[in-house]
């Protein structure tokens, strides 16, 4: 049986399947999978955009899903509890998940991935 499983990272670059080649690569079981996300910088040259796809295909989260900044502008890694993206959705077991980012300009986004077993 599966534990919880924790992932977390700073991307400064376009990344379209963060979640390749990381324990989450696969779902373990059935469970739910848990997203959060705050950018470096959210404004018209500086930010990230984010998508999501679960593993039955479908995509709560597109790809113009622009990332929220946090209150000070700039700083990378900062995953703030007032600011951030955070969703929640259930996985069946055995598929994978693509949660991707693009960047635009110059900033960082800061992700963390829960997996919960049901």
């Amino acid at each position: 049986m599966a534990g919880i499983i924790i992932l977390s990272d700073i991307e400064s670059a376009t990344n379209l399947d963060i979640l390749q080649g990381t324990r989450l690569q696969t779902v373990p079981q059935g469970g739910f999978l848990t997203f959060e996300f705050q950018a470096s910088d959210n404004d018209a040259t500086n930010n990230y955009t984010a998508s999501i796809q679960l593993p039955g295909g479908e995509t709560p989260l597109a790809d113009t899903v622009k990332v929220p900044g946090g209150r000070q502008t700039g700083l990378a890694g900062i995953i703030n509890a007032d600011d951030k993206f955070m969703a929640t959705f259930p996985v069946a077991q055995g598929g994978h998940c693509v949660f991707g980012c693009t960047e635009t300009g110059d900033a960082e986004v800061a992700w963390r991935v829960t997996y919960t077993p049901a």
